[in-house]
């Protein structure tokens, strides 16, 4: 019986309009009702899930949601952190140097704000600033301080910049970060023991679930993990070829309302 389905959003939970349809609200406040216990799963921060929370009523003092890949779980309501993932300072000069090497541009958070080192972000940082509902600091390299929380580094270029990255970035960054692409126009960089499959174990394990009881819903690379660990992976229509291959169950995409047709033909019909 499933008792916790996981969510991703962008891809997922969204339509391509990055837009939650009444039927996908409608569904998981039914699957919420009967007791089953919703999280959700993105790479994300908190700050940029907050209006999908909202309307899905996902903000009880019970309420979690895994954001940053897996980094960081977090209460919606209180915002209380249960656990943070980071990286060293050290490891995002690493990361830094490396960035001078590239066309695409870097940034980086901590558990409340997006950075940047450029003196002149490009028009994609300040584009995935504002789908995630944040404001894009720029920083001097001289005022970054090793009581920095440092949660990601992320590299944002357009799907041939991002593909050069991958081409040149040296093999011992893949030993020391838990590195994913979430799409075509990002690479990321988290703590080794990072990723959403695994902090959706963690948190499983301490409401007593096993992973039969567990659905994740996902679409790309960085859903991989989760759909691995819960006994029902349910992959989007729209998703990659081999993120597909993966599934227990494909679902429509997410612009014909897939999350709403998984949770009606797997949870609310059983």
């Amino acid at each position: 019986m499933i008792k916790l389905i996981a969510i991703d959003i962008d891809g997922t939970l969204l339509n391509s309009q990055h837009r939650l349809t009444q039927k996908v609200i409608d569904t998981i406040k039914r699957a919420k009702a009967q007791g089953v216990k919703i999280v959700l799963c993105t790479g994300r921060p908190i700050v940029g899930i907050l209006p999908y929370l909202e309307k899905l009523d996902l903000l009880d003092s019970t309420d979690i949601a895994i954001t940053q890949n897996g980094a960081l779980v977090q209460e919606t309501a209180s915002k209380k952190v249960l656990s943070h993932l980071t990286i060293e300072l050290e490891q995002l000069k690493e990361i830094e140097k490396f960035s001078k090497t590239q066309k695409a541009q870097l940034t980086f958070f901590d558990d409340k704000k997006m950075y940047t080192l450029h003196p002149e972000p490009n028009k994609l940082l300040f584009d995935d600033a504002k789908l995630l509902h944040t404001e894009l600091t720029v920083i001097d390299k001289k005022d970054l301080s090793s009581d920095m929380l440092l949660t990601k580094a992320m590299f944002l270029g357009d799907s041939t910049e991002i593909d050069q990255l991958l081409l040149d970035l040296p093999p011992s960054f893949y030993d020391e970060f838990y590195c994913v692409r979430s799409v075509s126009y990002n690479f990321e960089f988290l703590n080794r023991g990072a990723s959403k499959g695994e902090a959706l174990k963690v948190l499983a394990e301490s409401l007593n679930l096993k992973p039969e009881n567990v659905m994740a819903i996902g679409d790309a690379e960085n859903d991989r993990s989760m759909l691995e660990y819960a006994g029902s992976a349910v992959v989007m229509e729209n998703a990659l070829l081999e993120i597909q291959a993966l599934a227990t169950f494909v679902t429509k995409s997410n612009d014909n309302d897939g999350v709403a047709f998984a949770i009606e033909e797997l949870v609310l019909t059983k």
